[in-house]
């Protein structure tokens, strides 16, 4: 499998929100996204949006502190085979924190990993 077909596009980019309403609101009423999904995986809610093709993941921030990895959290790259995905990390020596993606809802995956600069990084799988 090359990489052109491993990996298959920008699945989403994930932004951190003090203010999850307001900020759900804004996107909605100003920018002209439209609400995909709420989902609250854990303790954090996630609120996908879609303009134009683009998804937007808002994540709360339920710590006002909790802003580490900036207020632009991660990109998320869309594969096709997510084991494949991070099999082809290792082989290019990238640094992993784990080495199995974790199950989301059914069928879908995701998978964390810093890029060289630390920049935080997302595969997604989605079997559906």
């Amino acid at each position: 499998m090359t990489n052109n077909s491993l990996f298959t596009g920008v699945e989403h980019i994930g932004i951190k929100v003090l203010e999850l309403e307001k900020t759900i609101q804004f996107y909605i009423e100003v920018l002209g996204f439209k609400l995909l999904k709420r989902i609250k995986p854990g303790d954090v809610e996630l609120v996908f949006l879609e303009l134009g093709g683009t998804i937007v993941e808002l994540v709360e921030v339920i710590d006002g502190h909790r802003l580490e990895d900036g207020v632009v959290n991660h990109l998320a790259l869309r594969v096709s085979d997510i084991f494949k995905a991070i099999e082809h990390l290792q082989s290019h020596q990238v640094e992993l924190s784990s080495t199995e993606p974790m199950a989301l809802e059914e069928g879908q995956y995701n998978f964390f990993f810093r890029g060289p600069s630390g920049e935080r990084l997302e595969l997604y799988q989605d079997n559906h």
